[in-house]
């Protein structure tokens, strides 16, 4: 997609495209922001405006879309475009062919495995990165959830982020610059991303036809991130499914996955739209002892947010802290 289509980001969008008119284009960056606010994909379109055929796009910093190498970037074939991230690793783990039998099956199992970018993935990406760019183009290496890096894959990166060779770029993306290497933030021109507008939420959730309802209230709820619209989404369709009364609680906690992990996303993502609800009635309210008395229910149930985590039933935890909005008068539909 050429920029124009990427909502929500025109300073950001403004800076690549001033960047790829230049041809004046840094070794390494650093996109930085919340999840779900669009870094990868502008990743992927400056890759596009640097390795476009169309001189007329090339000229104004962007990309036409539809000629070849744009069309393989959109496809992820491009031969000098990388795109490493947790899928990435999982093909790289799973060692058959991927029209083997089975193969599908043994994916999505490593997939959900995934939780760090290990060092055999930058060896693997950092070797693709000195390989000569085989349509004279722009060698362009992106790598996602760059904070989820082990220790000695960020050592292994250094050295080739430092002094990458003619027209390399490396991109790395990242919702959580505080804990990456200060040796790796260094070698980086940071770009920073904004949490989107509610309506830009709405627009990017229809356009990619995703199936839900309360879409006005997910994306209010969103905190400027399409992901956590698409939970927030999920989590309303939970608790709207069970009818209001005093078995409220319990019904909505009854809802949860059984299998632990998604179980604990449901019940955080519920707890992040009551949160989320009772902020927003926070800086509406006036009276400073009632603003106060919010401010610690707030607290509250982000103490309940955090025990989920940790080794407890999250539909216990979840029913509890559900039980506790009693009285507070909180309006979330």
């Amino acid at each position: 997609m050429p920029f124009a289509e990427l909502l929500g980001q025109n300073k950001a969008i403004t800076y690549l495209k001033g960047l790829a008119k230049s041809g004046q284009v840094p070794g390494a960056m650093l996109f930085f922001g919340d999840e779900g606010i669009g870094k990868a994909k502008a990743a992927l379109e400056f890759a596009k405006a640097l390795n476009c055929l169309d001189p007329q796009a090339r000229a104004q910093g962007d990309s036409c879309g539809i000629c070849q190498s744009c069309r393989a970037i959109d496809q992820g074939t491009h031969p000098d475009v990388t795109f490493a991230d947790f899928l990435y690793q999982a093909r790289l783990e799973v060692k058959k062919d991927f029209s083997s039998k089975g193969y599908e099956d043994e994916l999505e199992k490593e997939l959900a495995k995934q939780q760090h970018i290990n060092v055999d993935t930058i060896r693997d990406v950092t070797a693709k990165s000195q390989q000569k760019a085989s349509a004279g183009g722009w060698k362009v290496l992106i790598l996602d959830a760059a904070q989820t890096m082990q220790a000695a894959a960020a050592n292994a990166l250094l050295k080739f982020i430092e002094e990458p060779p003619y027209k390399t770029l490396w991109i790395l993306i990242t919702s959580k610059r505080s804990v990456m290497l200060k040796t790796i933030l260094s070698r980086c021109q940071p770009l920073a991303f904004s949490p989107l507008a509610p309506a830009d939420v709405k627009e990017i959730l229809t356009q990619t036809g995703f199936d839900g309802d309360n879409l006005d209230l997910a994306a209010r709820y969103s905190g400027g991130s399409v992901s956590r619209a698409k939970r927030a989404a999920e989590a309303l369709a939970l608790m709207a499914g069970v009818a209001q009364g005093p078995a409220w609680p319990c019904g909505v906690a009854a809802g949860l996955s059984h299998t632990l992990a998604v179980g604990r996303t449901q019940a955080q993502s519920v707890l992040d739209v009551i949160i989320a609800a009772l902020h927003n009635q926070w800086t509406r309210e006036t009276d400073p002892q009632k603003a106060f008395l919010m401010r610690k229910d707030l607290k509250k149930f982000e103490d309940y947010k955090r025990a989920i985590t940790r080794n407890v039933s999250p539909a216990l935890v979840l029913e509890t802290a559900l039980m506790n909005l009693d009285g507070l008068n909180i309006q979330i539909f």
